[in-house]
């Protein structure tokens, strides 16, 4: 029967940072405020991250769009409307990040050029960069 308790005890081990989370509303309302950010898509990006495991359907990595007929440089929204780019591998190459395996997605995408903001998430943590990758904010956990 050790096997059941050890299974237990893994999962509450995963879920309680969770439970004493903040709502992922409340974080990206304190975000977008700071950064001038879209509140509603951080929130919905946030919890798509928490609960799934992964970004809300709007977002389409780069080989995706590309397959569609979008090409770097160009208004992705010309081939993919109200779609934004995302799940990518971010590299970390000048570490500024803490070791890791991470991905980003574009934040307040409305078209035309992508912007400088960016999500840059892992399973464990997530971050901001508003001025493509110069500086980041750790996002705290949220639900």
């Amino acid at each position: 029967m050790r096997l059941p308790s050890l299974l237990t005890a893994t999962i509450l081990a995963c879920l309680l940072p969770l439970a004493s989370a903040a709502d992922c509303r409340d974080v990206a309302r304190d975000f977008a405020s700071r950064y001038g950010l879209d509140q509603t898509e951080l929130a919905s990006t946030l919890a798509g991250l928490s609960r799934d495991g992964r970004l809300p359907p709007r977002y389409v990595s780069k080989r995706d769009a590309q397959r569609a007929g979008w090409r770097p440089g160009s208004d992705l929204w010309q081939v993919l409307p109200g779609k934004s780019i995302g799940g990518d591998r971010f590299g970390n190459r000048e570490g500024r990040l803490p070791a890791g395996r991470y991905s980003e997605a574009d934040l307040d995408y409305r078209g035309g050029k992508r912007n400088a903001k960016r999500l840059v998430f892992s399973h464990e943590t997530r971050y901001l960069t508003v001025d493509h990758y110069a500086s980041f904010h750790e996002i705290p956990p949220c639900r």
